[in-house]
């Protein structure tokens, strides 16, 4: 691993094994194309079965209004102006999103939910990829530290995210983690050149123009250079006005980020309500109902301290420091935005949270190497370590098994509500869509009426849907 001190101030790392100039160990460095290979693999095939097994042509619920009403319908009408393109959605910009469904729809002529989910499954294996290929780089993935890498393989091909896998629209949560890995990336790898510091920012401005919470990429991003300039015990005013200029960024689309008065009676009415949702959203996917398991995140909040403390954080460090952080804004942001009564988190915000999972695993395999100055305490820490990742991967088996269940029921209702809107289309019967429930695709059966009575939407709807 790379050490970012100058050099009349480096001091010997803790483990020190025979290694080659990547520092990967001599004859074992493995080639990066079988590793990407086998990661894609993974990735692309355990999402493809989930959309061709679970989703369903027809759009659902948010897409009618976000995707047809103010999107495709002004589109195919010549009416789209260029500022519709970043236009508020609740409190959001979807900007990226925006564009990609307009391309779904050039490309395939129709409005098509499965279409969408299938496109999304690409972009969905860009950062755990992405993440692989920074390790590999550095010569992080040896020994041991292939446990990491079943992590984040783990974390990206299973169904966690169901909502997000299951609904094309979902995209934004792709989007902004690619933004972000890729903005923290550069802080660390090419921090000082200009060319970097001008694509960090069209980063994190893409990030604010994606979600709401993207105003948090220029946030860690700054946590990144500010622990690097402690690290190197130098602050360079070039540095320092980025780090302004980067906190300036992030509180100019706080002010500017769209108000939902509908949204104010999700937030944490106080204090004890916020701490407790951070908590249980924090300690996902160990147990949301048990608040004790946010101790899980000990081990990085002790180990990342001392790497701090005695200056010796890598390349891989910050990176994982800046993933840490991002992921922590997250959690707090969505305790606070969505933290009242909230006692489960929403499947779809686990996504934000695999980033944050993938560098505690990585502190907690840095533990004992960092801080196992004596023999007893390095295999107490190897032990801690191996609990620690072993009580992750049964976690993620327990909530594969569950979330598969869910997904079977989804898929249900999603079916009912095809054959609903269908009967519509057909009879041209009001009552089939007054029904209780998620029995259609669309909360109000009035609007959803309206929409579907439109001849430009009847002529882009997908066609039935077989399975």
């Amino acid at each position: 691993m790379k050490d970012l001190r100058p050099e009349s101030q480096r001091r010997p790392k803790p483990i020190t094994p025979a290694t080659t100039t990547q520092g990967q160990p001599a004859g074992t460095k493995p080639k990066w194309i079988f590793l990407f290979i086998f990661g894609a693999s993974i990735i692309v095939v355990s999402r493809w079965y989930y959309v061709e097994q679970y989703a369903v042509a027809l759009p659902f619920w948010d897409q009618w209004d976000a995707e047809w009403a103010k999107l495709l319908k002004p589109w195919t009408e010549g009416t789209l102006r260029l500022s519709d393109l970043w236009a508020a959605h609740n409190e959001h910009r979807i900007l990226p999103t925006r564009l990609l469904t307009l391309l779904c729809f050039e490309l395939s002529g129709s409005w098509n939910n499965l279409y969408e989910a299938r496109l999304n499954i690409p972009l969905s294996a860009v950062t755990p990829l992405l993440l692989l290929w920074l390790l590999y780089k550095e010569g992080e993935i040896q020994g041991v530290r292939w446990l990491l890498v079943a992590v984040i393989l783990a974390g990206a091909s299973l169904p966690f995210s169901w909502e997000n896998i299951l609904i094309g629209f979902q995209s934004q949560f792709y989007f902004i983690q690619v933004f972000t890995l890729s903005s923290l990336a550069l802080a660390v790898h090419r921090p000082d050149q200009g060319w970097s510091i001008f694509l960090i920012l069209g980063l994190s401005l893409l990030s604010m123009l994606t979600l709401a919470s993207g105003l948090l990429t220029p946030l860690a991003v700054a946590a990144v250079y500010g622990s690097r300039a402690l690290v190197q015990r130098q602050m360079t005013f070039k540095s320092m006005g980025f780090i302004l200029l980067l906190v300036l960024m992030a509180a100019l689309a706080y002010w500017t980020m769209p108000y939902n008065m509908g949204h104010q009676a999700l937030r944490a009415e106080n204090a004890t309500e916020f701490m407790e949702a951070v908590i249980r959203v924090m300690a996902w996917p160990f147990s949301e109902d048990n608040l004790r398991y946010g101790v899980m995140w000990l081990p990085a909040l002790v180990a990342l301290p001392m790497l701090l403390g005695r200056r010796l954080m890598g390349k891989t460090d910050l990176l994982m420091l800046g993933c840490l952080v991002w992921t922590a804004m997250q959690g707090m942001a969505l305790a606070y935005g969505r933290g009242h009564n909230l006692l489960h988190l929403p499947p779809r915000y686990t996504d934000f949270l695999l980033l944050g999972l993938a560098a505690n695993t990585w502190f907690v395999l840095r533990a004992p190497e960092v801080l196992g100055d004596r023999t007893g305490t390095r295999w107490g820490l190897r032990f801690a370590a191996l609990f620690f990742i072993c009580a992750l991967l049964n976690s993620y088996k327990k909530h594969t098994k569950n979330d598969h269940k869910i997904m079977r029921k989804e898929h249900e209702i999603r079916l009912i509500q095809t054959e609903n809107v269908e009967a519509y289309l057909k009879a041209g019967d009001p009552s089939v869509l007054d029904k209780p429930g998620f029995q259609i695709p669309y909360p109000d059966h009035k609007r959803l009426q309206h929409m579907l009575d439109d001849p430009g939407l009847r002529k882009v709807l997908p066609k039935k849907d077989k399975r």
